[in-house]
């Protein structure tokens, strides 16, 4: 088994589905009064700017894996990367207001267990960043 090659493919999968994760809500989602918005941004953080970490961690991980860029240094972004956003996504999960995930409408109501997929993603990311920098450092 080949982890420089293999590795990164399975973090590119964790990060294109995190960011796809994160952006069915924001397409999904009919709610008035600004009630997607405030999901996104629940707890300290908000969820939005990890969406776009997710698109970068992608051009990360192809850039090592293609050696356009030295694979260490990829290796070592992709798992500093894949770590923050692991962070991330679990500070948001877990610091969601109740009252907001329950206040959409019952048609929505699959965005009660949205943010553990979310995590999920994250965690594949991360398992891929860990097994890369693992693999090559």
């Amino acid at each position: 088994m080949d982890a420089e090659r293999l590795a990164p493919t399975v973090g590119i999968v964790g990060a294109l589905l995190l960011a796809l994760a994160i952006a069915i809500p924001a397409v999904t989602v009919e709610a008035g009064d600004g009630q997607v918005a405030a999901y996104y941004a629940a707890g300290p953080v908000g969820i939005s700017f990890v969406g776009m970490l997710a698109l970068l961690e992608t051009v990360v991980f192809l850039s090592g894996r293609q050696e356009r860029t030295d694979p260490a240094t990829a290796a070592g972004l992709a798992f500093v990367l894949s770590l923050s956003m692991l962070g991330v996504a679990a500070l948001w999960s877990f610091s969601i207001d109740q009252t907001l995930l329950f206040s959409f409408d019952q048609q929505y109501s699959w965005l009660t267990y949205h943010r553990w997929s979310v995590v999920a993603a994250a965690f594949v990311t991360f398992l891929g960043g860990a097994w890369y920098a693992r693999g090559v450092l």
